[in-house]
């Protein structure tokens, strides 16, 4: 059995992107759980159901926000947004309200209780910001999210590229 030990086909465990991706993914999960404590034991809401809560107060003024707009913000897959939004449907964190024009499409509709929390969100996001910003200069920024979209660009190209295949 052939054991790749990562020297020959991809560098050091260290130099692989998808590897430092995953555990500062890891990393910001486990800060933002720790920030939003308060708030996820006082309305029992995750991490990720603040930073909808948030991304909802944030564009409401824009008109109805749908449950596919949610799927295309965060980059999740249908079934994951749908287990989230009925979580917090259940903990009456949201409501779905079918719109005038197309009784199948269901409208995002924050409650009182959402609202309530989200100055306690919006700083501790704000917080998180801060944190991550820390020691990191403009220049490094804009490599940093010239890299990112140059990332992002690659495996939405590579996702294409296997449904395509997928069809065949």
């Amino acid at each position: 059995m052939n054991c790749c030990d990562h020297n020959e086909c991809c560098g050091h465990s260290n130099d692989r992107i998808g590897a430092e991706i995953g555990m500062l993914h890891n990393l910001l999960r486990r800060q933002m759980a720790c920030m939003t404590e308060k708030t996820a034991n006082a309305a029992n809401v995750t991490g990720m159901q603040a930073m909808i809560v948030h991304h909802l107060i944030i564009h409401e003024k824009q008109g109805d926000i749908f449950q596919k707009d949610l799927e295309n913000a965060f980059q999740m897959r249908r079934s994951t947004a749908t287990g989230i939004l009925q979580l917090m449907e259940q903990h009456g964190i949201i409501r779905r309200e079918p719109v005038e024009h197309d009784g199948r499409l269901k409208r995002l509709v924050l409650t009182e209780q959402a609202r309530a929390m989200d100055e306690y969100i919006t700083e501790r996001m704000q917080q998180m910001e801060q944190l991550l910003r820390q020691g990191i200069t403009e220049d490094e920024l804009k490599g940093w999210f010239a890299v990112c979209e140059k990332i992002r660009s690659n495996l939405e190209q590579y996702q294409c590229n296997m449904c395509r295949e997928g069809q065949k």
